[in-house]
């Protein structure tokens, strides 16, 4: 298998694990293989850089990816064979980085081989549409508003995530790199959020697949003032969601997440400002 292959492989098992873990509303089990797409993104990551420090082009085209189930040990089964194929696409040789990842890997196959056999089989109603947001009594209107911006935020925050990794697999910038690692893990924060609720409403997917030109842009500038952009129309959105649920547990999440955003804002304009020095 190619290398560009293999990083549309790592890149539909780290949505797989990722998204698996949102659709389990068990907090400690949902955690366990929250950990585990944690650190399949770091193998992403590091299977990236080795590919651009060795000019070879790849991208992030992915297929099908089979998460859905309708129990837990069904999840786990499905976890297990993905990451088993995954293992059977690595090389062959010595290479220190496939090594890791082939001794992660063991590790999640032992604790999902365990999870399946051994803890009760919860059904997961994340895909169910229900709609429905337990201990908030949301009109139509309100419900309908969520919706939308759980879908559209969802996919930003897993852009955001890809653009930025692809960005700093070609800085060699320590201060962007600071700046745009910091911008991920915000990201990742706010998905998992966001994609948590999504399940507990039933509408838990997967974001479509990016264009290339999204991430693979010939001007960082442009597309920082775009994005400083996108996240001051992001906010408007989370200040208006805040008052239209008009639920004070509810609100204060969205305005939590508008406040980030301000932080969100001045590390793209510093980033922006240190490139504007540098021409």
């Amino acid at each position: 298998m190619s290398k560009s292959k293999l990083f549309q492989q790592k890149h539909e098992l780290w949505l797989a694990i990722l998204f698996g873990s949102f659709s389990i509303l068990d907090e400690e089990i949902s955690d366990i293989l929250y950990d585990f797409s944690m650190i399949e993104y770091r193998h992403l990551t590091w299977l990236g850089g080795s590919l651009a420090q060795e000019g070879v082009s790849f991208d992030y085209d992915k297929g099908e990816i089979d998460f859905q189930a309708e129990d837990y040990a069904t999840l786990f089964g499905k976890l297990i064979v993905q990451i088993e194929k995954m293992r059977e696409s690595y090389p062959d040789d010595e290479d220190i980085m496939f090594a890791r990842f082939k001794s992660d890997e063991d590790y999640f196959l032992q604790k999902l081989n365990f999870l399946q056999k051994h803890i009760k089989n919860e059904p997961i109603t994340a895909f169910d549409k229900s709609r429905k947001l337990e201990h908030y009594k949301l009109d139509q209107t309100q419900t309908n508003a969520l919706t939308l911006f759980l879908f559209e935020e969802s996919y930003k925050e897993y852009e955001l995530i890809l653009v930025y990794t692809y960005a700093n697999f070609f800085t060699d910038s320590k201060l962007l790199c600071g700046i745009f690692i910091d911008l991920i893990y915000e990201s990742h924060f706010h998905l998992k959020s966001f994609a948590r609720m999504m399940a507990k409403m039933g509408i838990l997917s997967i974001p479509r697949t990016m264009m290339e030109q999204v991430y693979k842009f010939d001007d960082l500038e442009k597309f920082l003032i775009d994005g400083i952009k996108e996240e001051e129309g992001a906010k408007e959105e989370c200040v208006k969601l805040a008052q239209m649920v008009n639920h004070e547990e509810l609100s204060n999440f969205f305005y939590f997440i508008n406040y980030q955003e301000n932080y969100h804002i001045e590390l793209m304009r510093k980033a922006l400002a240190h490139l504007k020095e540098k021409s």
